[in-house]
Parts: C-alpha cells; sequence; structure tokens
C-alpha cells in the first residue's frame, strides 16, 4: 500500500517546511500514520537514498510495511476551548496538574527558562480530550514502541502528558504551529536536526520545532550570536531554531510525542484539496475518536465567552499582532532584551505617562483656581 504526499499532505509545503525542520519525511510520516514505511518516487518503488537525498518538490510515496494507526485529524480539538482552559482555568484538578508540572520540570519553562508565573502548565494530549481519549492513544500505538517505553499512564493529567512553558509557547502548541519533536525516531538521529542544544549530554532530545518557517528566520545571525557565545535559547527560539528541552525531571514518552507530532504536522502540512487520504483521516476519525466525550468549559464559562463576530474580529487583530510581536522580539533578542526586561520598561513607560496626566491635571486644577481667584477680586 503506498500513500501519495499530495492526497493528504501538501507537497509544496512538506518540501518547504521539512528541509527547515530538518525532517526526511519518515519520521513525519511514521507519526501521522502510525506505521513503518519508506519513502518512494514510484508506487511501491525501491526507497529514496536517505543518506545523500534531500526531498524534492515532487511526488513521493510512503510504502508501508504494516497497517497504519492513523492520528486523529481533530486531535487538536477546540483551539480556543483549550487555551481558555489553560493552567490559569484552575479547578482543583488543573491546579494540582500545574503544581505537579512544575514539581517536575522545574519552576520555569523548559525551553526559555523563563520563570513560572510566566507560564502555563501544557497538556501535550489538549485537557478537553479526557481520560477516555489518551488511554485510547496509548493503547492502540503500543504495539509500535518497545514495551519498556509505553508509560503507565493515569490519565490526561499526569504529568507525563505536560511540560511546563512559556504562555505565548503554549498558545503555539495549542494551535499546532510548533510540536515536539523527539530523536532518535523512525527516520531522524539527534545529529540529523540543527538544533539550540542546552543541558546536560543525552542521547536522546525532546526538540521544540516550528513548523512552518517563520518571516524572521535567519541562520546567518544565529551563526554569528552562536559563535559570539550570546545565544540564549529565547533569542535562537525567536529568530527560528529548534531548540531543545531542559527538564530536572523525567521527559514525557515518544508515544505521546510522535503522535501529537503528527497531529501538527497534518494540520500544518495538509492538502487543501480533498482526496481519498482526506476521507480515510476522517473516516478514521469517526469510527475511532468521535464517540468519545470531550471535556466542556461550564454554561457559566460559555456565557460569559466572546460571541462568534467578536472571535472573527480577534482573529483579524492577531493576524495583525503576531506579525508585530514577531518583528519585536526579533528586535528585542538583537538588543539582548529579555521578555521580563521587555515588560519591566513597558510598566515603566506606563508609569511615566500616568505620572505626566496626573501632572497636567493638576496644573489644569492650578489654572482654573487661579482664574477663579482672579475673577473674585
Amino acid at each position: 500500500m503506498g500513500l501519495k504526499f499530495p492526497s493528504c499532505l501538501s507537497p509544496t509545503a512538506m518540501f518547504r517546511d521539512c528541509l527547515y525542520a530538518h525532517s526526511n519525511g519518515c519520521d513525519v510520516m511514521f507519526s501521522i500514520c502510525g506505521a513503518r514505511g519508506d519513502l518512494s518516487e514510484i508506487p511501491d518503488g525501491p526507497p529514496v537514498d536517505y543518506g545523500s537525498t534531500l526531498l524534492a518538490d515532487i511526488t513521493y510515496y510512503y510504502n508501508l510495511s504494516e497497517n497504519c494507526i492513523f492520528i486523529d485529524c481533530e486531535g487538536l480539538g477546540d483551539v480556543e476551548h483549550s487555551e481558555q482552559t489553560s493552567s490559569s482555568y484552575l479547578t482543583d484538578r488543573r491546579y494540582d496538574f500545574r503544581e505537579d508540572i512544575i514539581r517536575q520540570d522545574g519552576p520555569f519553562c523548559v525551553i526559555t527558562q523563563e520563570p513560572a508565573v510566566h507560564c502555563d502548565a501544557a497538556h501535550l494530549v489538549p485537557w478537553s480530550k479526557g481520560d477516555e481519549y489518551i488511554f485510547k492513544v496509548i493503547k492502540d500505538r503500543h504495539p509500535r514502541y518497545e514495551a519498556e517505553s509505553v508509560p503507565s499512564i493515569s490519565g490526561i493529567n499526569d504529568v507525563q502528558n505536560g511540560m511546563l512553558l512559556e504562555k505565548t509557547m503554549y498558545s503555539m502548541l495549542a494551535h499546532g504551529k510548533v510540536a515536539f519533536l523527539k530523536t532518535p525516531n523512525y527516520g531522524l538521529e539527534p545529529d540529523d536536526l540543527w538544533r539550540f542544544d542546552q543541558g546536560p549530554v543525552r542521547t536522546d532530545h525532546i526538540t521544540l520545532q516550528r513548523l512552518h518557517k517563520p518571516n524572521v528566520h535567519n541562520p546567518g545571525q544565529l551563526t554569528t550570536l552562536m559563535d559570539m557565545g550570546c545565544l540564549s535559547p529565547y533569542v535562537a527560539f525567536t529568530l527560528g531554531a529548534n531548540v531543545d528541552v531542559i527538564s530536572q525531571g523525567s521527559l514525557p514518552p515518544a508515544i505521546i510525542l510522535d503522535y501529537m507530532y503528527g497531529v501538527a504536522a497534518y494540520k500544518c502540512w495538509k492538502s487543501r484539496r480533498r482526496g481519498d487520504a482526506h476521507s480515510v483521516m476522517e473516516s478514521y476519525h469517526q469510527e475511532h475518536y468521535s464517540n468519545i466525550p470531550v471535556i466542556r468549559r461550564s454554561p457559566h464559562d460559555d456565557a460569559h465567552g466572546p460571541s462568534p463576530l467578536q472571535r472573527n474580529r480577534y482573529r483579524k487583530v492577531d493576524v495583525m499582532a503576531e506579525a508585530m510581536d514577531d518583528l519585536n522580539a526579533v528586535l528585542m533578542a538583537i538588543q539582548g532584551i529579555t521578555p521580563q526586561e521587555a515588560a519591566k520598561r513597558r510598566e515603566k513607560r506606563m508609569e511615566a505617562e500616568e505620572l505626566k496626566a496626573q501632572e497636567a491635571s493638576r496644573s489644569k486644577v492650578m489654572e482654573w483656581k487661579k482664574t477663579m481667584d482672579a475673577d473674585g477680586s
């Protein structure tokens, strides 16, 4: 059986972004299909030479050697729901989850080392999917992994399903713009990936990847800053680099990371053309995942949420805001300004503006008093 890239994934997006992410395509297809196979240029043809061949902007076939255990094409769920039920949405269970994650990872973002006050305890499999969903993912996919690497997990709020992330990165994860990639995996070794390595030397790595190349990606500047010894993980990520996770505790299991990488990759790179593969993915969702109940917000939360019109307006504003944020982040990174320093500067500017407004108000009052005194005399 062969799966053709254009029937389920956009070949242009795969070509551009797989090369940017330093992927050879096999690892992506394994994460989506849950099945091993090889890339070839013709159906059931010989494998490409992975050692000397880079993905070209042509059609490839993924020739399977085992049955597929697909990801859920709706695996990210309701993104707005997920963000509104982040770790700041403090039910007792979610408060415990945040505290457990901080105990596991330490009180810092696993990527930027931002303090916990600026972070969310991010679920890898979204919280709204619930316990039954994550149990099914592990039950279905465990035959593809060695027995000792398959976790015994207590549910969606198990610490093995989470990491502490700076809030902006959490939002990108929830929207499927970034994903965690574990190496070695089926298709890639750690040395195949250019990344900002931090922490102790280890044989396996978990790396946060952008699945689309950002407009601010600047390999030359990355190299220059690295040579100067002033490249922080925050600056590296801002400029488009892959950045390794650093954690005080154990890292999430590959079975969860691979699954969610496949969910995000399918969302980012799927073809807009409808075809057999899309039908297969949607049928798989209906058969295996659609009947699993999701965790809903309470009616009180729904009653106070934004209207559809407001959400559309927010989305349009967010596009412009995101572009400005990227530009400002790069400028701050070049100047060596951390997010905390930027926040302090904004706070000082606001305080200065408030003092200026108060002074102007006092001046007007004094002028008014002088006028009244003059009229009285």
